[in-house]
């Protein structure tokens, strides 16, 4: 009896658990996803990119490529989308 446990305890240790080892990340990564951690840096990352869209429209606004009234425009909307950004970083 006990050389038949010893038997099928080495197979377990020295096949199975190498296989489940491997294949573990493909069934059990879901369950450690966090949606709130993806949204948190895409959110990040929308705010440095609004930035630098409104860095570049001054840049462009002080060349004289974009007209007084775009300008206005353009920048209340990339401020407003900022702001928006800005409060749903802080939820």
């Amino acid at each position: 009896m006990f050389e038949l446990i010893r038997d099928y305890g080495l197979i377990l240790l020295f096949f199975i658990l190498p296989i489940i080892f491997v294949l573990e990340p493909l069934f059990f990564s879901k369950l450690d996803y966090h949606p709130n951690d993806d949204t948190y840096s895409i959110l990040k990352r929308k705010k440095i990119l609004l930035y630098r869209q409104i860095k570049e429209l001054e840049m462009e606004y002080d060349i004289g490529n974009i007209s007084d009234k775009d300008y206005m425009e353009l920048r209340d909307n990339l401020k407003q989308e900022v702001s928006l950004v800005i409060s749903k970083l802080k939820k």
